[in-house]
This record gives C-alpha cells, structure tokens and sequence, in this order.
C-alpha cells in the first residue's frame, strides 16, 4: 500500500514538474512575440505615437511639430537596449531551459522581466526631450505588451525554479530579493554613468572639475567651487557632529541610569524622524540670525554660510551616529569590561580603552551612514546655504553639489540638464570613495585587533 501511495506521489510530481517545465518555456518565449506589439504611446501635445519594441529598435526617432516647425525626437540608446534585451532573453532562458540548465534559464527570465523597468526608466529623457521643445502637454502610457513581458518573464523565472523543488525555489526567491539591492545600486551607478559621463566629457574633465565657475545660463560648467563647499561642510559636520554623537552614545551605553536613558534615548531617536525641512526651517530661523548676529561676525556675514551649513549639518547626523554607536558598545561582551577592572582600571578608563575599541567597527558604520547623510542632505542645505556658486569661506554663502542640483533642475534646458547629471555622478563617485575608505580603515582596525 505504502509503495502505491509513493508511486502516485512520484507520478504526480513528474507531473507537476512537467507542466512547470512547459509553463516556464511558453512564458519565456512570449515575450519574443509581443516584440511585435504595441510597447508605448506617447502623446506630445496632442500628437499621438505607438510604438512596438520592432519600432523603438529601428526608429531614427519621433518627429514633433514646434511652432518654429519640427524636430526629431530621439530614443535613447538604454531604451533601445532595454527592448532588444527583453526577447533575447527569453530566448536564452528557453534554450537554456531545454539544455536542462535551470539556474542559469531562470536568470535569464529575470533579466528579461528587469528590462521593462530599465525601458520606463528611461522613457523619463524623451519627456525632457520634449519640453524642452515648448510642447508642456507631455504623456506617456506604457501598453499591455510592457506589462506582459514583466509578468511574463517573473513567472517564467518562478517556473523554472520550480523544476529544482519547493525548498530550492524557496531558496532562490530569498536569494532573488537579496540581489535587488545590489542590482539597484549597480543600476544606479550605470544610470549616472551614461547619462553623466559624455556630459562631462563634453564640458572638458578638467574644465568641469576643475573650473571655478558654475552658470548654467552663460555655459560655465566648472564644479569646483560646488565640490570643496561640499567637501568642507560634510568634514565639518563630521568634526562636530562625531564627538557629540560618540559620548552621547557611551553615555547611554555605560553610564546612565536605566531610567534616564530611557528617556534620552526616544528623544535621540525623535531627532531621527524630524524632517529635513523642519531642520532646515529651524536652521533659517534660529542659526542663520544667530551667526548674523553674534559679535565678532556682526557686519561679516549676512548668516547665510558654510557655518550654518556645517552646524545643521552637524545636528542632523548625530541620531545616526549616536544609535549605531550605542547598539555596537552594547554588544561588547560583558566580560570584557569585567576583566578591565578586575586589573585595576577605572570605569572611564575601562570605556574608552576596552568598550570603545572593541566596537569601533560598529561606531565607523555610523559615521559612514553620518557622512552618507550629510553628504546627500539637500533641502536642509538649501535653507541656510545662500546658493551662491563661489569658493567656500566659513562665513560666506556657498552651493553644494546637492542644493546645485536642486536649484538648476528647474530652469535647465534639455541641452543644460546632462551636466546637473555630471554633478550627480561626481557626488555618487564622492560617496563611494567615503564609503570604500571607511570600511578599508574599519578593516584594517579589526585585523590589528585580531594580530
């Protein structure tokens, strides 16, 4: 009896497998017929165009009426990409899948699911494109056929998992969504990158990284300026902002009361959610007038300055810092501390030569994600900087790369716009050789523990 029952569940699985094996093949291939099917419609002033996937590979681009005549609307090349990528990989994964390789067919079909997102993304340029033309009254509409090609390819990569067994699939999906992350910052990276990098090269490397004079509308594009102020408001941050969140952290960590820290630490966390905006309001109405007004900078600065800057700045890292900090000393084991002063040392002594160190890898992530936010910071910095491209002073008004952004995106012209793209990409680089160099020092700290 009990082999019969085993001999229907087996037939039943060869079954269910089959069927995932024909149900992962036929949605992969899908996608290679809605290449032929309508993709997106754009309507530009009342001016219609449907274009398939065939259609956005071989199309020079769309011509649109202006009142100064016509011009031709270009797709971009990611665009183009995007929709070529789409049935290619179903392809791949199909013949993959045939070959009896499901790992490699189920990535695949991922990627082809990926490429609809990577072609909506995109489709954000044909839209600047066109305003920039004078035609305000911009749509677009992504048809079934996008739709279908997304779902498609997800079910057929779901399918093909499921050939390996439900606790493979399980598996595969949790790895999946670990990936998105990394995809999305890779994503990021080669968004910036081709949008930002010929913008740069067209302005000349040096010119734009070098030059001191930013105007968009007289076409100077030098970012240097932009970048030290950058640079010295996010040092500054750190100097005041790392001190003050360290302590505060040993603070809550070692030394306070239960009851004390109890309150201290939900009003920390409070400083947390506080919007940008209220930081930069209460830095316009309370340390603006109070730089002004302070005796040895009366009549230098009209407040608006890099000090401002440095001291919301300072403020809006130190939850970061102080949370991160306080959950890695609270970590160090216990007997640490309790080895410490078995030997004789103090209480202050034991914090800052055992617990401290044994969680600097802890405190140096918290001032990584410190620097990550004072760096991205843009509407704080937009109330209390003054905007005005010139090298930085500490009582002087300056732009950051972030606030420059945000102040120019508006009035840049299609042609202009890309080079708000180069800073983009210039502050990206910048963060990731913060990041890389924090961690590489967190590194090494612990390998020095460690010998």
């Amino acid at each position: 009896m009990e082999l019969v029952i085993s001999e229907k569940v087996q037939a039943r699985r060869r079954l269910m497998r089959r069927a995932a094996f024909i149900c992962a093949l036929a949605f992969g291939l899908l996608p290679v017929l809605l290449f032929f099917f309508p993709y997106v419609d754009f309507n530009f002033g009342g001016q219609q165009y449907s274009l398939s996937g065939l259609t956005v590979l071989t199309a020079s681009g769309m011509r649109v009426a202006t009142h100064g005549g016509s011009a031709l609307v270009g797709l971009p090349v990611l665009m183009r990409a995007a929709v070529v990528a789409a049935p290619v990989f179903g392809l791949v994964g199909a013949a993959l899948l045939v070959m009896k390789k499901v790992v490699p067919a189920a990535v695949a079909y991922a990627l082809c699911a990926v490429m609809p997102v990577v072609s909506i993304l995109n489709s954000a340029e044909i839209r600047t494109d066109v305003v920039g033309l004078g035609i305000t009254r911009v749509s677009i509409a992504y048809d079934w056929g996008m739709l279908l090609v997304l779902i498609l390819g997800l079910a057929a990569a779901l399918f093909a998992m499921g050939l390996r067994g439900v606790e493979r699939l399980a598996e595969s999906i949790f790895l999946v969504f670990a990936c998105v992350s990394v995809g999305s910052v890779f994503f990021i990276m080669l968004y910036m990158v081709v949008t930002g990098a010929p913008a740069i090269w067209q302005a000349g490397v040096a010119d734009f990284l070098f030059g001191a004079e930013w105007d968009l509308g007289n076409e100077q594009y030098g970012t240097l300026a932009l970048t030290l102020s950058s640079i010295c408001a996010t040092a500054g941050s750190v100097i005041l902002g790392v001190p003050v969140g360290l302590l505060t952290a040993v603070f809550l960590a070692e030394v306070a009361h239960k009851n004390l820290a109890n309150i201290v630490r939900p009003a920390v966390e409070l400083l947390a959610g506080i919007p940008s905006v209220i930081y930069g309001f209460f830095g316009m109405m309370v340390i603006v007038p109070a730089i002004r007004d302070f005796p040895p900078f009366h009549g230098k600065t009209i407040g608006l300055s890099l000090l401002a800057v440095i001291l919301v700045l300072a403020i809006m890292v130190l939850p970061t810092i102080i949370s991160t900090a306080e959950t890695a000393m609270r970590a160090v084991p216990a007997s640490y501390r309790e080895a410490s002063l078995a030997l004789g040392a103090t209480p202050v002594a034991t914090i800052f030569k055992v617990t401290v160190p044994a969680a600097r890898s802890g405190i140096l992530s918290g001032v990584i994600l410190g620097v990550g936010r004072a760096i991205g910071e843009t509407m704080a910095v937009l109330m209390v900087a003054g905007n005005l491209a010139q090298m930085p002073s500490l009582l002087g008004a300056v732009r950051l790369m972030t606030s420059g952004i945000a102040v120019d995106i508006n009035y840049a012209t299609a042609a202009q716009r890309p080079m708000l793209f180069g800073i983009g990409l210039l502050l990206f680089i910048f963060i990731m050789i913060v990041n890389i160099s924090f961690t590489y020092i967190s590194r090494k700290g612990v390998q020095m523990d460690v010998k």
